[in-house]
Order: C-alpha cells, then sequence, then structure tokens
C-alpha cells in the first residue's frame, strides 16, 4: 500500500520531463544545433520550474543518447528516482532510474527511440 504513492509520483515526475523533453527537442531542431543555446527548459522533476539553461549541440547529444536521460539545471534532482551522472557548471544530467526510467523511456518519442 505504501508503494502506491511512490508510483504515481514517479509517473508525474516522469511525464513531466518528457513533456519538458518534448519542447526542448522542438527548440533543438528549430536552432539546428548550431553552437550553444539558451532557452532550453530545465527539465527537472518540478512541474512549476522556470530555469532555462544553455545547451551546445554536442551537449544536448550527450543528453539524448538515452531515453531516461535529462539537463536539469544544477541541484534540481529528485534523488529517489534519479542520480546524476555528469555536472556541467550550467546544467546537470540525470538519468531516471526504477520505474521512473522505464516511464520516460516510454514516452521517449524522439525520432533515435
Amino acid at each position: 500500500m505504501s508503494s502506491r504513492p511512490s508510483l504515481r509520483r514517479e509517473e508525474r515526475i516522469a511525464q513531466n520531463e518528457a513533456w519538458t523533453r518534448s519542447l526542448n527537442e522542438r527548440r533543438a531542431t528549430w536552432a539546428g544545433g548550431h553552437g550553444p543555446q539558451a532557452g532550453f527548459r530545465c527539465e527537472c522533476w518540478q512541474d512549476d520550474c522556470v530555469e532555462r539553461i544553455p545547451l551546445s549541440g554536442e551537449q544536448w547529444e550527450i543528453v539524448r543518447a538515452r531515453a531516461n536521460q535529462f539537463a536539469i539545471a544544477p541541484g534540481h534532482v529528485a534523488r529517489d528516482c534519479e542520480v546524476v551522472r555528469k555536472e556541467w557548471p550550467h546544467f546537470w544530467l540525470v538519468e531516471k532510474i526504477g520505474r521512473a526510467g522505464e516511464i520516460a523511456a516510454q514516452l521517449d518519442d524522439s525520432p533515435e527511440a
């Protein structure tokens, strides 16, 4: 019974991050991957987050290499369902784990997925 609220939270987090990822994918397509780009949305778990982060084309490719990875503002980690894989000064790369990671992969609608 105590695992139900946790699953709902993981599902909500994964849904929010997948939505933000789709917005960022549109931005990356529009920008064409030329140099550092400001204005990418933080892909963190917080549905009211308004942080923007700059990503280069290379950094974008690193983030999108796996369906369960996301670019977040430093410190915006949901430690119960993701781990930090790499830290840059202006953003961190996190990987969803457990059920949240499975959901994130299922919701990835990028062409590589």
